[in-house]
């Protein structure tokens, strides 16, 4: 079996007061991107049999035993930063505005609740569009310049993967909306990922598509980046394992995204379940596509894709709670249908949350928006509790239990992974 290195640096400053470079280090983004790639093990085009692996990570043994609790870590100032890497132009703008604007509303809550010795909350976005040693660089630069308490990233795997290097380079928490379960599975303690993985998403799509609904054609269209391809190996895995026949592919490619392919397949196959593993971008625009040509067809959306689309608006939409069960058959019912943590129904808080955001923005919140307020409060629970000191940041936030977040109920492990139970969801 071949052997995988990781690389894990943990260089904190040894200052509570960060040097401000002029400019960084031409260099350094592609650095950062040369240590990602280290980081992910190369994957076999070939479809072999699955392995145990010789070994696995206690997730409850994670840690950070560093330097940099001391108060001569503390960050100086009246503002304490947040920092976000998300895609501010480009063809996901829609889903970088929807963040910012729920991180927003969540600083201005959270001002109600004056932090200690007078200081307050302040938002640093940057966007993540371009080459990724330049998204490298921005990520740097919220540590470096902006002197972020903490930096949060969007549903992209890639800037997770970016930031998570950043992270544990420089001591810095990381908290991340992307799916990818890779970011919490090397042995890194700064990041932590609210939402369910790509692997908990699929068993749930093919439970339902396969066990439940007994369906045996199903197509599955995916970007052609790296998000998709995790995507694809998840849901066919999951197939398996419910006894289902292999779902029929479709790339999309993400630079010159065509729905033609899909339609020749849609005609082609004639499926009776149709999972879309893409961006929020190209995923609105495929079930748009799909319903145009198949309505009664019903369509699976990773979290990713549904960065943009509004939230389901209360438990009832949740195929598995048993008051409100459909009589599962071989006929399609239609819908679209995604995975969301589970939570109590339509409190006063989330009902408030909505209309707020729908007064500001013109349109009702997606989940990744929910997550974005709910990361920012997160941090600012954790930071009542720590000061403005990273690494005590991050031991309050791998202690965190049954915080009550718009998008549901957010405990973390010690390596990072959220604890939230989860459920079906009809979108619309």
């Amino acid at each position: 079996m071949r052997a995988v290195a990781y690389l894990r640096i943990v260089c904190p400053p040894q200052s509570g007061i960060l040097p401000i470079p002029s400019r960084l280090h031409p260099g350094l983004g592609m650095l950062l991107v040369a240590a990602f790639f280290s980081a992910i093990p190369v994957t076999a085009q070939e479809d072999k049999p699955a392995k145990e692996p010789y070994a696995t990570i206690n997730r409850d043994a994670v840690d950070y035993r560093g330097p940099g609790r001391d108060p001569a870590h503390d960050l100086p100032g009246p503002e304490i930063k947040i920092g976000m890497i998300v895609p501010l132009q480009g063809p996901c703008q829609a889903e970088g505005d929807a963040l910012v604007q729920a991180a927003r509303m969540a600083i201005e809550d959270e001002a109600a609740s004056p932090l200690p010795a007078g200081r307050r909350l302040a938002l640093v976005p940057r966007d993540q569009s371009g080459p990724w040693g330049r998204a490298s660089n921005r990520i740097v630069e919220l540590v470096l310049e902006d002197r972020a308490l903490a930096v949060f990233t969007s549903t992209s795997g890639i800037m997770a993967h970016l930031a998570e290097q950043v992270g544990n380079r420089l001591g810095v928490p990381v908290l991340t909306i992307s799916s990818d379960a890779g970011t919490t599975q090397t042995n890194v303690p700064w990041i932590f990922r609210l939402g369910p993985d790509d692997t908990t998403q699929a068993g749930a799509f093919a439970r339902d598509i396969y066990a439940e609904r007994h369906f045996k054609r199903v197509l599955l269209v995916t970007e052609d980046d790296r998000d998709g391809r995790l995507g694809t190996e998840a849901f066919v895995k999951a197939a398996r394992q419910c006894g289902g026949r292999a779902p029929d592919e479709v790339q999309i490619n993400s630079t010159r995204p065509e729905t033609q392919p899909v339609a020749a397949q849609l005609d082609a196959v004639s499926p009776q379940a149709v999972v879309i593993w893409a961006s929020s971008d190209l995923g609105a625009k495929m079930v748009e596509e799909i319903r145009n040509a198949k309505p009664t067809v019903p369509i699976y959306l990773c979290q990713k894709a549904t960065a943009v689309i509004a939230a389901p608006r209360s438990v009832d939409d949740r195929r598995e709670d048993k008051a409100v069960r459909e009589p599962h058959s071989t006929a399609p019912s239609g819908g679209v249908w995604m995975v969301v943590s589970r939570q109590a129904e339509g409190t006063d808080a989330k009902r408030a949350f909505t209309r707020r955001y729908r007064e500001r923005t013109g349109n009702p919140p997606s989940i990744a928006a929910m997550q974005a307020y709910d990361a920012v409060r997160v941090i600012a629970a954790a930071l009542r509790q720590s000061g403005p000191n990273r690494a005590r940041l991050r031991d309050r936030l791998a202690q965190m239990k049954n915080f009550p977040g718009e998008s549901g109920v957010i405990s973390f492990d010690r390596a990072g992974n959220d604890l939230a139970a989860v459920t079906l969801a009809r979108l619309r």
